[in-house]
């Protein structure tokens, strides 16, 4: 594999847990600004033991190079989300006291031997329509990801593809999008809620991996 400044590698810089206390809303502050052009990738594993929370929205705060840390909010004012996260760029960030490092051309760091690099695991834009079912939060059309698959302890799905809403027929705004990975099938789960839906969601992109240690 070839590392450099047009071939950089996928690295995790933050990661944690997140626990909501007292709101639906969850906000997680990086402890230091990302300070790439483009936003980070953020990966989340929703916790086993709520498996019936649906994720509507990621928001990245700030802005581009000064990434400072992203908002989850679940789909009822009643939940309160647990998980863990990690957030990953194709960048690096001095990390260790001694290995490797490279810079690019403007002095840029591209890769430090002391960056968690991430695993992918598992990626497809393949889903099924389920059909329409009736949630507390209204109706809701319901698609299966086509990859199946326990997570590993230390896995996660990229939450990014599933932050904003999706088209709906015959509606000037869309439907809001709830996304989670349902552990009792081993699979990640959307839901199109609104008055309307399309039994082909699209092909949003599902991308599944590993960070060690976590």
């Amino acid at each position: 594999m070839q590392i450099d400044s047009d071939n950089p590698r996928l690295c995790a810089l933050y990661s944690g847990n997140y626990s909501a206390t007292s709101s639906s809303t969850v906000v997680v502050s990086f402890p230091a600004p990302i300070r790439t052009t483009e936003p980070p990738c953020i990966f989340i594993r929703n916790s086993p033991s709520q498996p019936d929370i649906l994720y509507r929205e990621m928001t990245i705060t700030g802005s581009p190079g000064n990434w400072t840390g992203f908002r989850l909010e679940s789909g009822n004012v009643t939940w309160r989300p647990t998980g863990k996260w990690f957030a990953a760029v194709f960048a690096s960030r001095s990390a260790a006291s001694w290995g490797l490092r490279m810079w690019d051309e403007a002095g840029v760091i591209i890769y430090d031997s002391g960056s968690t690099p991430i695993i992918f695991t598992k990626a497809t834009n393949s889903w099924s329509y389920q059909g329409m079912v009736q949630l507390a939060l209204g109706n809701a059309y319901y698609y299966l990801c086509a990859a199946v698959g326990a997570l590993a302890s230390d896995e996660y799905f990229m939450i990014n593809p599933f932050s904003r809403g999706l088209m709906a027929p015959n509606q000037a705004l869309t439907n809001w999008c709830g996304a989670r990975f349902n552990y009792s099938i081993n699979r990640l789960q959307i839901y199109s809620v609104g008055t309307t839906g399309w039994s082909d969601l699209g092909q949003p992109g599902a991308v599944f991996a590993r960070l060690p240690g976590t």
